[in-house]
C-alpha cells in the first residue's frame, strides 16, 4: 500500500489522492502502464468548454426567473425576456473578463492534478485554486452576498472530485485544446481533465482502454 508524501497516511491503491490529507500522491509513485497521474493548468478564458458551462449556468438562472414571470404573470413575461437577456449578456461578458485577468495572473490558468486509473478518474484542485475559493467566500461573507457564498461553497466542496468508469455517461475530446470532458449518468458535475501536450495521447490511450464502450465521442 502507497504511503502519502505529505502525511504518512496509507492510501489504497484505487486512490490518487491522500483520503486523510486530500492532497495527490506523488506522480512517479502512481503513474505506470496502469495510470496516469499529472499536473496541469486548467484554461479558463481560451477553454470552450469553461466557456459554454458559464453561459449554460448563467442562463439556466435566468431561465428559472423567466418561467416563474411566465406562470405568475404571462402577459408580462414577453416584455421581461429582453430586460432579463441584457443582464444575463452583461454578467456573461462581466465573468468573461473576469476569467481573462484570473487566467492571466495565472500565466495560463490554476493549476490542478488528474488521475486515470483502472478505477476511474480523479482531480484535486491546487493550491492557487484553493486561496481562491476561499477569498471568494470571504468577500461574499463580507459583501452580504449570499449567492456568491453559495457559489464558493459549491467550488470548495468540489476541489476534490473523482467518478468510476461505471458512472460515466459520455466521454468528449477537445483536440485542438487539449481537454477532455467526463460526463456522469446523472449530468451533473462534469470532470474536465486538463492535459499536457506530452501526455495527452497517453491520456486517450488509457481512457480508450478503460471507458465503457460507446462512452466515448469524438
Amino acid at each position: 500500500m502507497t504511503k502519502c508524501p505529505h502525511c504518512g497516511t496509507d492510501i489504497p491503491p484505487d486512490s490518487a489522492f491522500c483520503q486523510e490529507c486530500g492532497k495527490a500522491v506523488s506522480e512517479d509513485q502512481l503513474s505506470s502502464q496502469d495510470s496516469l497521474v499529472w499536473t496541469a493548468q486548467i484554461p479558463v478564458i481560451t477553454s470552450s468548454v469553461v466557456v459554454k458551462q458559464l453561459g449554460m449556468v448563467l442562463g439556466g438562472g435566468f431561465l428559472v426567473v423567466f418561467l416563474i414571470i411566465l406562470f405568475a404573470h404571462p402577459g408580462a413575461a414577453l416584455s421581461v425576456a429582453p430586460i432579463l437577456f441584457v443582464i444575463w449578456l452583461f454578467l456573461f461578458g462581466l465573468s468573461l473578463g473576469i476569467a481573462g485577468v484570473y487566467q492571466k495572473a495565472t500565466k495560463g490558468g490554476p493549476d490542478a492534478v488528474f488521475a486515470v486509473t483502472p478505477e476511474g478518474i480523479e482531480y484535486a484542485a491546487g493550491e492557487t485554486m484553493k486561496k481562491v475559493n476561499r477569498l471568494t467566500a470571504i468577500g461574499s461573507v463580507a459583501g452580504g452576498s449570499l449567492s456568491g457564498l453559495g457559489g464558493s461553497m459549491i467550488n470548495i466542496s468540489r476541489e476534490k472530485d473523482s467518478v468510476t468508469w461505471d458512472d460515466i455517461r459520455s466521454i468528449s475530446y477537445q483536440n485542438r485544446e487539449r481537454t477532455i470532458v467526463v460526463y456522469r449518468k446523472n449530468l451533473i458535475s462534469p470532470i474536465m481533465l486538463a492535459c499536457t501536450i506530452e501526455n495527452f495521447s497517453r491520456v486517450k490511450e488509457l481512457i480508450s482502454r478503460y471507458a465503457p464502450p460507446g462512452t466515448i465521442k469524438v
